[in-house]
């Protein structure tokens, strides 16, 4: 095994290295560390630590020792905590309880605020691949003749994809991005990456789930663990006072049902950091309308960003960033709104009814969780008052909860009938709502 060295970024997780080879073009303090302290590389070929400053062969010969670790101290080389690995920039571990490198698949869910399959990978991995996949099956046309996603929603995909992106980055990471198939992309991934689970936002529709059971029967041949997580409603599955399956048909008995029963969870933070695979990677590059098939979106005026007046809305950007704007304009404007009505109840009523929140477009490709929505009309809009349960706003996120757990029940009993006339098992269920915020 070589020795190499690394420069390790306080605020980062990416690792440059220097193999044994190329140190003689580093700076003389480097060189004159590897020629005193060859002595580690001369140790058990096990195992690596990672330090700031330095990649080392670990060995109990000699960090077992009072003397090793003061050696490391005098040299200020600071051990990288739980990061080992059988090679490095191979399968190497650091952080998470269970180590290994989790894949995660964003779909529905382009976001790092309130992400709890994020928030579940970084708990159980050393290190996150994201990745996002435009499958090519949503770019075609239906059966009758028309496009399933046009330009203008393409575009608003492409940007809010490019938004995340940037936002990984400015956590020490990045998006893997491909256009393919994911029953075709990820298993794939897996055998390169030597990735052992895959964790996902489950969906609701029946091409969706379809997709989903291809993804988890491949890697289901390849002993690759799947995690699906539920993300996307404003009440977690495990909070309903029914089984997804169960769902009542009619709206009034729903909603009395969750609104007495059930409580609305606080939504979870964006991580400060994201630990990102210790290895070369391929991300990818974002693809052009042209990629996707589709013909350019008119050069047109930009409207409808948040901090855009006037009624013509019909163009929005897409990106978490810009669903936060545009959630924090309709706080400024709820805020408003209490100030003249003066009364929390009567103002509560009309938010979202004299002027709509005009955020669902982030809301369908997950730039922004309902709880998150809820959240900041409640604490921030309202005061922490009860009022934001009598909001327009508030039933409107019940009413889409509903149509997605209808369309669920539904896609699921389509899924079934289809695969037992294959004469394929079943593997979809709904999925767990992961971590609680503390």
């Amino acid at each position: 095994m070589v020795l190499g060295f690394a420069f390790v970024s306080p605020t980062t997780s990416a690792l440059t290295v220097l193999r044994q080879h190329q140190v003689r073009h580093a700076g003389g303090r480097v060189r004159r560390h590897f020629r005193e302290h060859r002595h580690w590389e001369l140790a058990s070929r096990t195992h690596q630590l990672v330090m700031r400053g330095c990649v080392a062969e670990r060995s109990s010969e000699y960090f077992g020792s009072g003397a090793a670790v003061r050696n490391l101290q005098r040299l200020s080389l600071h051990p990288a905590p739980q990061f080992i690995g059988s090679e490095y920039g191979g399968n190497a571990e650091f952080g998470g309880k269970n180590g290994g490198t989790v894949l995660l698949w964003f779909r529905s869910d382009l976001r790092l605020d309130d992400n709890p399959a994020l928030c579940a990978a970084l708990e159980e991995g050393a290190s996150v691949l994201p990745v996002y996949c435009f499958d090519p099956r949503q770019f075609g046309k239906t059966s009758f003749g028309f496009e399933k996603t046009g330009r203008y929603r393409a575009k608003f995909l492409i940007e809010s994809v490019a938004d995340l992106r940037k936002a990984l980055k400015k956590k020490g990471n990045n998006l893997l991005i491909r256009i393919g198939k994911p029953e075709e992309v990820i298993p794939d991934l897996c055998r390169k990456y030597e990735i052992k689970k895959v964790f996902y936002h489950q969906e609701v529709t029946y091409e969706e789930l379809e997709c989903e059971e291809a993804v988890a029967r491949k890697l289901e041949d390849m002993k690759v663990e799947v995690h699906p997580f539920w993300t996307n409603t404003l009440y977690a599955v495990e909070d309903l006072p029914f089984p997804v399956e169960e769902t009542p048909d009619v709206y009034t008995e729903y909603r009395l049902a969750v609104e007495s029963k059930s409580r609305v969870r606080d939504p979870l933070a964006a991580p400060d950091e994201i630990r990102a695979i210790p290895r070369h990677v391929e991300y990818g590059t974002l693809p052009t309308l042209e990629d996707l098939g589709l013909g350019q979106v008119p050069k047109t005026p930009e409207y409808g960003s948040a901090s855009t007046a006037g009624s013509s809305l019909h163009h929005f950007r897409g990106g978490e960033s810009e669903a936060q704007q545009r959630l924090a304009q309709y706080v400024q404007d709820a805020k408003h709104a209490l100030s003249v009505g003066g009364d929390v109840e009567r103002a509560a009523a009309h938010l979202g009814a004299d002027f709509s929140c005009k955020i669902s477009p982030w809301l369908a490709l997950g730039c922004v969780s309902p709880r998150r929505i809820f959240a900041e009309i409640r604490d921030h809009a309202l005061n922490g008052s009860e009022g934001a349960q009598k909001s327009t706003t508030f039933f409107e996120l019940v009413w889409r909860d509903f149509f997605r757990l209808i369309t669920y029940k539904y896609s699921t009993s389509r899924l079934r009938k289809s695969e037992r006339a294959a004469g394929m098992p079943h593997k979809a269920s709904v999925a767990a709502a992961a971590p609680q915020a503390s």
